[in-house]
Parts: structure tokens; C-alpha cells; sequence
């Protein structure tokens, strides 16, 4: 299960994440420890199976199974910690995966996830953002993709956004927050054509890459 509420990014943590700046307001859940996979903890296990490709959800019973559990975990995370009220506030955009619509492994996960969080409200949820071409996720490669390259690859679905009117702010929501990268190039993209409308982030867990135990564990 996912904690009761939100965290802010703060002052003390704000540089474990290289690209945010001081003014944007991201939240998350709980934390992801980087090199770990799915033995670095609860939170580790639940994106872990968030995350498995559909191309392996298709021939795995078993992982599709575990995945979909997952998607409902975080569903019910995100009902608990948002009001009603909130949650029909404001415009809810997936932050886009790496692979691009009509791939194998273009996934809906976040989009599906938000759905079912928020599916007996009047929530404007909708993918306004995607990606032209398909990229290799950052975890999946030495060489990250530059910020650059990333917003070079985003786009804004135009006619989605002119389909209706923004409410009165933006949550970019997706799984892990590493270095704020694909957050802050969604909201360039989102800035250029909404300038006036402010932009938040929700999180399922927070990237770290040191354990708060592992100076106890090597320095008995």
C-alpha cells in the first residue's frame, strides 16, 4: 500500500532531482531506490511490476497479473490521497512513456491508472502530450537522452487540447521522479501553448541512489 498522503519536494531534497528548480511543485508517494529492481524494497516491487512491458504482459500470465494489481494499488493511493474536489480541479496529464503510440510496448499505464483512480468523478483526464518517435528509457541505457533530445521527440495533441477547456491547472503525473527531466520538458511544451496555467507534478515514488541505511550497513 501506497502512504496515506503526498510529499513535497522541498529545500532539502530538491537536488537528488538535477533539473527541478525552486518554484515547481512536485509530490510523490515513496521512494525508488535506483540499481535495485525489485528487491529494493515495497515501493521497488510496486513499479517494478508497474512498469512490465506489455510485450511480456502478453506471454506472461503471471507478470499481467501482478502488473494490473499494481495499476490498482496506485489507483487507490491516488483516490485516498486526492479529494474529490481536487482531483475535478484541475487537467490530469500523463507524462508520455518512452515508446510512441502504435508500438508494441506503448503502454497506457499512467493514463489507465488515472482512470480507474478517479472513474466515478468529473476529472478531466487527458493524454495532451506524446511522443513522435520512440526513445530507450533512461534505466535501460548508460547514455541518458538529453533534455534536448527529449523535447525534441514531445508534442502537444492539439486538437485534444482545443477538445475543451483546461481547468484551473495542470497535474503532470507519472511514475518515478528521477532527475525531472521529462517533467520539466512536458512543461516547457504545455507553457508554450497555455502559458498562463500552472503546473504541478505527482509522483508514485521518488528516485534516490544511496540508501539512508547503507552507511550503517557498511560501517558497523
Amino acid at each position: 500500500m501506497l502512504p496515506d498522503r503526498l510529499t513535497l519536494i522541498d529545500d532539502t531534497i530538491r537536488a537528488d532531482h538535477a533539473y527541478l528548480e525552486r518554484g515547481d511543485r512536485c509530490y510523490f508517494f515513496g521512494e525508488y531506490f535506483a540499481g535495485q529492481s525489485f528487491k529494493g524494497g515495497p515501493t521497488n516491487q510496486l513499479i517494478f511490476n508497474f512498469k512490465c512491458k506489455p510485450t511480456v504482459a502478453a506471454i506472461n500470465p503471471a507478470r499481467a497479473g501482478y502488473k494490473d494489481r499494481a495499476i490498482k494499488t496506485i489507483a487507490a493511493g491516488l483516490r485516498k490521497a486526492i479529494s474529490q474536489r481536487n482531483a475535478e480541479q484541475y487537467t490530469w496529464i500523463p507524462i508520455p512513456p518512452s515508446k510512441a503510440i502504435g508500438e508494441p510496448d506503448y503502454d497506457d499505464r499512467m493514463l489507465r491508472t488515472l482512470h480507474l483512480a478517479f472513474s466515478d468523478y468529473n476529472t478531466d483526464i487527458r493524454s495532451l502530450l506524446r511522443q513522435a518517435s520512440s526513445t530507450t528509457p533512461d534505466h535501460e541505457q548508460e547514455e541518458r537522452l538529453t533534455p534536448d533530445a527529449l523535447r525534441a521527440v514531445l508534442e502537444v495533441d492539439m486538437a485534444t487540447l482545443q477538445s475543451a477547456p483546461v481547468r484551473s491547472g495542470i497535474i503532470l503525473v507519472d511514475d518515478v521522479l528521477t532527475t525531472g527531466k521529462h517533467f520539466k520538458a512536458s512543461e516547457v511544451h504545455l507553457r508554450r501553448v497555455i502559458p498562463n496555467t500552472p503546473i504541478a507534478g505527482v509522483f508514485i515514488a521518488r528516485c534516490i541512489h544511496r540508501s539512508p541505511f547503507e552507511e550503517f550497513e557498511t560501517n558497523p
